[in-house]
């Protein structure tokens, strides 16, 4: 008999709820907050959870009391607060990655198409039963023809250089690596950032964030922009130096920002980004909609459990032993 908790206090509970069936060998354990964790991950082997809750707080009682943990399985792509809080030993740690990347590439796309169509000022006009055709028109841009350099050639970016190609866009990626990819036009080393950024329209950030890439969006980078590019964050808000990227928006230096994610989150009231015109704000939904076409989190936990339970390894390996 395998014990696993599920800690996800925003959901998702009917996924794993319809898995018990094919699991007559797990116990599945439900935790709501702090105090379920406590009373409920002793003895367990795995721990279902999300970036998201894995605060320095819960980080410390998961490693107080999941002492038999074997597998964290995160049901997020992104785990850089669970590691920078500290994972109990011996564990191997689990993501989705790229379960979401379509949801997240078309938040990149509303952010965009908000800028370039000037969606803020119209729904601002709107507000005011203003008929603003004259005024808008004028302002209006298009992607078409555009050039996107996206940074990460992960699974989100593979799929936003995918509809870009929809857009009729030339797409340049920056990565590690440089093997031919699908729907890129060119593959540049992270070396040559500065230079892309000089030929960029729309500049989109899709790499996973540690130390290495740290403000990789420097000073250097957005100076390197041109007065009309764009700047999309869907990926984390410390990729970006938002310092500088704040102090080129408000001299219009560059044409705009879609972000979806910020350096502090949730983001300040005092902070610019709110009240200016080229700016698009979302707060941090670019994973969240419909399932989509393929596996939901219950499936790909499901996939994975059966080679738990066969002793073969997992799939979508992060850190292979704490």
């Amino acid at each position: 008999m395998a014990i696993a908790v599920l800690f996800n206090p925003h959901g998702r509970q009917d996924e794993f709820e319809a898995l018990a069936p094919s699991f007559p060998a797990l116990e599945l354990r439900y935790a709501n907050d702090a105090g379920e964790l406590a009373a409920k991950l002793p003895g367990a082997d795995i721990l279902i959870t999300t970036n998201r809750v894995y605060t320095p707080d819960n980080a410390a009682l998961i490693r107080d009391r999941g002492a038999a943990l074997r597998w964290i399985a995160f049901l997020t792509s992104g785990i850089d607060k669970a590691q920078s809080s500290g994972f109990p030993g011996g564990c191997i740690v689990t993501n989705v990655a790229g379960l979401r990347a379509f949801a997240v590439a078309e938040q990149a796309f509303a952010l965009m198409l908000g800028l370039v169509r000037r969606v803020r000022e119209t729904e601002a006009a709107r507000a005011k039963a203003f008929w603003t055709r004259d005024e808008t028109t004028p302002r209006l841009d298009n992607l078409t023809g555009k050039h996107m350099v996206i940074v990460g050639t992960g699974a989100i970016g593979q799929d936003i250089a995918r509809k870009a190609k929809a857009f009729d866009m030339r797409v340049t990626g920056i990565s590690r690596a440089t093997n031919p990819l699908a729907n890129f036009d060119a593959l540049r080393p992270r070396s040559q950032l500065v230079d892309a950024a000089r030929e960029a329209d729309v500049l989109v950030m899709a790499a996973l964030y540690d130390d290495t890439t740290h403000h990789m969006i420097s000073r250097e980078v957005i100076k390197a922009l041109g007065p009309k590019s764009m700047v999309v964050n869907i990926a984390r808000g410390l990729l970006i130096d938002e310092t500088a990227l704040v102090e080129a928006l408000v001299a219009g230096r560059i044409g705009g920002a879609g972000l979806d994610v910020m350096e502090e989150e949730p983001l300040p009231a005092a902070s610019p980004l709110w009240t200016l015109d080229n700016v698009m704000i979302s707060p941090h939904i670019g994973g969240a909609g419909s399932k989509g076409t393929g596996a939901t989190h219950g499936s790909m936990f499901a996939d994975n459990l059966k080679l738990w339970l066969a002793g073969k390894p997992l799939e979508k390996v992060v850190i292979q032993k704490t």
